[in-house]
């Protein structure tokens, strides 16, 4: 005799519930009650017979079981989504993708370039949110991430797009008073900082001029958290940017800010496109792949 199969909506509501590791949260992203969520759950281990979660007093967490049933379950409803949509092509031919991507590259490159994006695939919608470091899929819904990591062969379901190179950049204004005709003479000026990697100066002036001794004599201005804040902040004339040459590209091409001795640093960073594995082979994203792989080369 075949075994039942557990009801779909309670699976939907564990998958949830899992990558949350909350009721009240899942309960929010499903528009349903927290009593909802409680009852579909309490039918799910009462089908199979297993508890899934465990309620501690420091939160919800899963049991074993619930990590060996988690990853099955994300895979096989993704299937079933995927499938849907594929079915849906016969009478659409709209594909939707969700694009997790830095904030810097989204507002400074992806969007500007939504046009050519649109003319390479007339029928993709991106749905674009944002995020910044180490990303984890199982703690969202989208199929496509982008990160700025650490150079690795060891990052888990990851193609290298690009390695960063930054650039000094600052407002041509600027150097009108105070020339730049050597690397040194960078120190003249206020450095804008980062706050999420503020050792790239000390290691960008390491590199560009080695064991000469300058090591208390950068002058910082204000400090960002994004590229794109830092960028907004050079044009602004508050001092010297170290921005990744893709980002700074519009900028530069519009004569807006300059790199008077065309310096470059390589930070040891790269940019990733990240997809689970269960949608590596999909085509959709495979040419996305690819067209990013070459845009961001241009």
């Amino acid at each position: 005799m075949s075994m039942k199969l557990p009801p779909l909506n309670a699976l939907k509501v564990f998958e949830v519930a899992a990558r949350k590791l909350s009721f009240s949260q899942a309960a929010v992203d499903l528009c349903v009650t927290q009593g909802a969520v409680s009852k579909q759950i309490k039918m799910l281990e009462e089908h199979l017979q297993l508890e899934l979660f465990d309620r501690t007093p420091r939160g919800l967490q899963l049991t074993e079981a619930g990590k060996y049933y988690l990853p099955t379950i994300m895979s096989t409803l993704e299937q079933i989504q995927s499938t849907t949509a594929s079915l849906q092509q016969f009478s659409s031919e709209i594909q939707y993708l969700t694009l997790d991507i830095s904030p810097s590259l989204s507002s400074l490159w992806m969007i500007p370039r939504l046009n050519k994006l649109s003319e390479a695939f007339p029928s993709l919608r991106l749905n674009l949110i944002s995020g910044d470091g180490a990303y984890q899929f199982h703690q969202s819904s989208a199929d496509i991430a982008i990160r700025c990591l650490p150079l690795s062969l060891s990052h888990h379901n990851a193609h290298l797009l690009i390695k960063e190179t930054l650039l000094p950049i600052i407002h041509k204004d600027l150097v009108k008073e105070l020339p730049i005709n050597k690397n040194k003479d960078l120190l003249n000026y206020p450095l804008i900082k980062s706050t999420t990697r503020p050792q790239l100066w000390p290691q960008c002036f390491s590199n560009l001029l080695g064991d000469e001794h300058w090591g208390n004599t950068l002058s910082f201005n204000h400090a960002f958290e994004h590229f794109f804040m830092s960028l907004e902040a050079a044009k602004q004339k508050h001092g010297i940017a170290l921005i990744p040459n893709f980002l700074a590209k519009d900028s530069l091409a519009a004569d807006e800010l300059i790199n008077l001795l065309d310096l470059t640093y390589e930070s040891g960073y790269g940019y990733y496109f990240l997809t689970p594995s269960y949608k590596q082979q999909n085509p959709l994203i495979q040419k996305l792949l690819a067209w990013f792989e070459v845009e961001l080369t241009r």
